[in-house]
């Protein structure tokens, strides 16, 4: 793993009570829902310009109950995700 990943400055996130967020693309106009561990790796790309998909990987498994090849996979799986629908960009 040696990519960086940065948000797109076009989205816009709003945190929600129960840990889980919401993703507006003001490009397209869709919205996307995070659950509670989207919603924290959004916010640690929102505190900084860019950050290595190890750091995010490292940050999930200290702040959640996963072991770390699971926490691998689904950030993989997120990243994929977000970088198709345009709104993160990766390095």
């Amino acid at each position: 793993m040696s990519r960086i990943i940065k948000r797109q400055e076009s989205v816009v996130f709003t945190d929600l009570d129960d840990g889980s967020g919401v993703l507006l693309h003001l490009e397209n106009k869709f919205y996307y829902s995070l659950n509670a561990t989207g919603s924290f790796i959004w916010k640690l790309l929102e505190d900084q310009d860019e950050l290595s998909e190890e750091v995010l990987l490292e940050s999930v498994v200290d702040n959640f109950d996963v072991e770390t090849k699971e926490a691998k996979e689904d950030l993989d799986d997120f990243i994929v995700d977000l970088s198709k629908e345009g709104l993160i960009k990766v390095q």
